[in-house]
């Protein structure tokens, strides 16, 4: 590769961050989102204080105007860390992929609203239902339908693969036989699970924080928490059985497009479900610092491991070609 088409993929990919930007920044306005975060992190009014914290006023006064809510100090710049977090790995994908046109936006669309949006977001609704302003799950679905809508074609096509390339495509990718693709899937499942309750629990419930924040006890071994979900919380993991088929059905189409060595499949999955974590350092109105930050590690540590795991076992050797006679 020439420094020229070097450099020329390098604007490229930059282009591509700068419109993963604007989509998100786009869908949170068209969703409502930003209303509805902003009203989230709006400092309260004297009036809207509970009365016994209230003392009584010597003598009327007028009400006081709520101010708009002030942009934390960091927000632009762990926004600018997100957008091109997600920006270099999708990049990445798109080159990599054998695919072109619309199955590969259809693919990259996929991926990007089923793991970033979906299944993060269906935790929510069941964990944090009761701390999140009325109408903001819904719109949190909403504006990542619209991000991915938006990004997913124009990434595509900025970075030059909307048609396919001129050279011999590279063998497909042979079939898995059902025993197999059966076996698979079961592993990967039980796999999310367990990886699911290991880390929440050796990274994030380690924190005092966190406990306080779900007002949580502190159990005393990893197989006590096990045995208390499974007798009083039995649901959780339904739950996450659901969220391991959901995540497999999202990354198999990424999979499958990626027509490399079955070690790069690993390791861009690895990457894709990771990246989306990042999104944790994003300065949150809803949730302390302390907290997110201890979820950041949690689900990183879970989606690198889980993620290369599946690459390996979902990805497939080529198919020999055959010679002429």
């Amino acid at each position: 590769m020439t420094v020229g088409k070097v450099l020329v993929t390098g604007l490229r990919i930059l282009a591509v961050c700068l419109i993963f930007a604007l989509s998100f920044a786009i869908g949170g306005a068209l969703s409502g989102l930003t209303k509805i975060g902003q009203q989230a992190s709006a400092p309260k009014t004297v009036q809207q204080a509970p009365p016994a914290q209230q003392a009584a006023p010597s003598q009327p006064e007028a009400p006081s105007k709520p101010q708009p809510p002030q942009v934390p100090e960091n927000l632009l710049l762990t926004f600018l860390n997100f957008s091109v977090c997600v920006g270099v790995v999708l990049s990445y994908l798109i080159l990599r992929s054998s695919w072109h046109g619309w199955p590969l936006v259809a693919a990259i669309c996929v991926g990007m609203y089923g793991i970033s949006t979906v299944a993060s977001q269906i935790e929510s609704a069941v964990f944090l239902s009761n701390k999140l302003p009325p109408g903001m799950i819904g719109a949190i679905f909403l504006q990542g339908a619209i991000a991915a809508a938006l990004f997913a074609p124009l990434a595509v096509l900025l970075l030059g693969k909307w048609r396919a390339a001129s050279q011999a495509a590279s063998p497909a990718p042979a079939r898995m036989s059902a025993p197999s693709a059966v076996w698979r899937l079961a592993f990967l499942v039980v796999a999310f699970v367990f990886l699911y309750m290991l880390f929440g629990y050796y990274v994030a419930w380690q924190s005092p924080a966190v406990r306080q924040y779900y007002g949580g006890p502190e159990y005393s071994s990893f197989y006590a928490v096990l045995k208390a979900n499974w007798m009083y919380h039995g649901w959780i993991y339904a739950l996450q059985v659901f969220r391991a088929l959901l995540y497999v059905a999202c990354v198999y189409p990424l999979i499958r497009m990626l027509r490399v060595a079955r070690w790069e499949t690993a390791l861009a999955m690895a990457l894709f479900l990771s990246v989306w974590t990042t999104a944790l350092l994003l300065p949150n109105p809803l949730m302390p610092a302390s907290v997110a930050h201890a979820h950041f590690w949690e689900t990183l540590g879970f989606s690198l491991v889980f993620g290369a795991l599946a690459g390996w076992l979902l990805s497939t050797p080529r198919k020999p070609e055959h010679s002429a006679a």
